[in-house]
């Protein structure tokens, strides 16, 4: 099994807040067919193409998306430089 320490989603449901704190820091991450109080994270390539989705609140949602997000490589959003 993957370390998933470094990502920052619980390994079961999460929240909205949880998934836009995760747009923010990956590249390629997304929510979709978002319906209010249920959406789904979408984790892509860089050609696009699609890697995992899940539904924010399936039981393994973000164990799952958390082993893509290693396993796949996706990059980390550069940071701005503050001043």
């Amino acid at each position: 099994m993957q370390n998933t320490d470094n990502a920052s989603l619980p390994p079961g449901p999460f929240t909205r807040a949880q998934a836009e704190a995760m747009v923010a820091r990956y590249l390629n991450v997304t929510v979709e067919d978002d319906q209010g109080t249920h959406f789904r994270l979408v984790i892509r390539d860089c050609s696009e193409m699609l890697i995992w989705r899940d539904w924010n609140f399936a039981p393994q949602a973000g164990e799952m998306l958390n082993r893509c997000l290693i396993s796949d490589g996706i990059p980390v959003s550069p940071q701005p430089l503050s001043h």
